[in-house]
């Protein structure tokens, strides 16, 4: 394994699935790394030429994998990887061999741009349509949860209800998993639960995270009734810094990672908003990112992003996720 700097953490890479180029790269960024919290590369799904297959997958006999257009949206079901697709217009099925095993009916959706596994099935922000949609578990449409909604992007559930960004309104809305609009949060501004062009959504426990873009932050509230708690980010591309918030999850540890599509890079912070370190940084490189958006964070402790201009996921994972929470700095 090969570490690379990033600012505060480390980022391993399996230098065996990768060319010699790569590796070498990678080492010689090594000598520059400095010591900390390190994020595993475990694994990289699509890229461009994804769809051919290569000499060791012959040998293997194993077929290439599928190819994304412009993933945008990923959400795990178990081990396996939900990817919303919008350019091609469809949610896609991958197992953890990165194999294609299903996608959504031709047609079925126009613009998916985020989506999010509930027990009622798999909720979808149509953002082109302006619709949620609720899919099965074979991705069949199975109806309608909400629609004429300007621009939903965001979205996420609880054992209740849905919860959408309708991201032109400046709000979120509260869904019922039968259908309709329950109530909604907030309104545009820049205070305490306003919101500027929101985008991105999650849960942590009783606590939904939203990713207020355009007020260049994020959001902690209480999922019950949208009142304000706390916020951290603010503009610039200092350490920490969100001038472009497109995706959030919270992993099993309580850490909040943050796609940045405007620096290309991930924040990682801890449950109060303080800052444990950034990785990435723009290229196509394991570990580098052209326009990060969705990520979601597995039971296993991968967490899957879309590295969405390079048309691929990475799948990274803390090689020592107990001393992640003592690292970096603070806000």
């Amino acid at each position: 394994m090969i570490r690379l700097s990033a600012p505060g953490w480390s980022l391993l890479v399996v230098a065996s699935a990768f060319a010699s180029g790569i590796a070498a790269r990678a080492a010689k960024a090594a000598e520059v790394a400095e010591p900390g919290p390190r994020v595993v590369v475990e694994r990289i799904l699509g890229g461009p030429g994804a769809e051919r297959r290569t000499v060791g997958q012959w040998l293997a006999g194993l077929e290439p994998a599928a190819a994304l257009e412009r993933p945008y949206a990923v959400a795990w079901e178990g081990d396996e990887l939900l990817v919303a697709d919008p350019a091609a217009g469809r949610v896609v099925r991958f197992d953890a061999r990165g194999r294609e095993r299903g996608a959504s009916p031709a047609g079925a959706l126009e613009g998916p741009i985020a989506l999010a596994v509930c027990r009622w099935g798999i909720a979808v922000s149509d953002s082109r349509a302006g619709t949620v949609v609720l899919l099965d578990r074979r991705l069949r449409p199975a109806r309608v949860l909400a629609e004429e909604l300007a621009r939903p992007t965001g979205i996420a559930c609880d054992d209740r209800y849905v919860y959408v960004i309708e991201t032109a309104a400046h709000h979120v809305l509260v869904v019922r998993p039968e259908g309709g609009v329950a109530r909604v949060f907030g309104t545009r501004g820049d205070g305490e639960a306003e919101y500027n062009f929101p985008a991105a959504l999650a849960l942590d426990g009783d606590a939904l995270l939203v990713g207020d873009t355009l007020n260049f932050r994020v959001q902690r509230l209480r999922a019950a009734d949208g009142h304000y708690l706390r916020s951290f980010g603010r503009l610039g591309d200092a350490p920490g810094e969100t001038p472009r918030i497109k995706g959030i999850a919270v992993d099993g540890g309580g850490r909040t990672w943050i796609t940045d599509a405007y620096l290309d890079r991930i924040a990682i912070f801890d449950r109060e908003g303080r800052l444990l370190g950034d990785i990435g940084g723009p290229g196509s490189e394991p570990g580098q990112f052209a326009f990060p958006a969705g990520i979601a964070a597995g039971p296993g402790g991968g967490v899957a992003i879309v590295d969405s201009l390079n048309r691929r996921i990475q799948v990274l994972r803390l090689s020592h996720p107990g001393a992640a929470l003592k690292a970096g700095g603070s806000r």
